[in-house]
């Protein structure tokens, strides 16, 4: 069920904004100081959080051809230019 409120636009520094609801903010997660993102849908505004960057253990878990051992160092060649070796 659709719940309509509405809050008053307020001047923010050059811009405009509006406090969102303490009840909006615990059911999407949103913590103080964290990037939302918008989107119009004609005379609708969108708001949600920003999707969570990946962690480095997200990344390596998504490594489908790798066993959890290192690959084997590649053979670049012999330096061609001022390489640092």
């Amino acid at each position: 069920m659709e719940q309509v409120n509405s809050k008053k636009i307020m001047k923010w520094g050059a811009g405009l904004g509006v406090l969102l609801p303490m009840e909006f903010v615990k059911s999407t997660g949103l913590k103080d100081k964290e990037y939302v993102e918008w989107k119009t849908n004609g005379d609708e505004l969108i708001l949600r959080p920003m999707p969570k960057s990946p962690t480095l253990d997200d990344l390596i878990a998504d490594c489908h051809d790798w066993d959890g051992n290192p690959p084997e160092k590649f053979d670049w060649g012999k330096p061609v230019g001022r390489e640092i070796l």
